[in-house]
């Protein structure tokens, strides 16, 4: 797994993102990083807030998550 950075593309897994009537409406969602947090409860992890192609901004676990395009570094 690559590890998420802020300024990643990101989408769901598979099996992972908002369902609606039984369907996973988010499977074409893709999603750009704005922050990454630690997981402060149990240390599980990393919290990773996403702003979805579809205009919500989600709080998302790394598990549910793959990179699709890696950020372009600093600026």
């Amino acid at each position: 797994m690559k590890k998420i950075k802020t300024g990643d593309l990101v989408k769901y897994k598979n099996l992972h993102g908002h369902v609606v009537s039984g369907k996973f409406v988010s499977k074409s969602w893709t999603g750009l990083v704005i922050e990454v947090k630690e997981n402060s409860v149990n240390k599980s992890g990393k919290n990773i807030i996403v702003w979805w192609s579809s205009g919500i901004r989600g709080l998302e676990h790394e598990s549910a998550l793959d990179v699709i395009s890696e950020s372009g570094g600093s600026c």
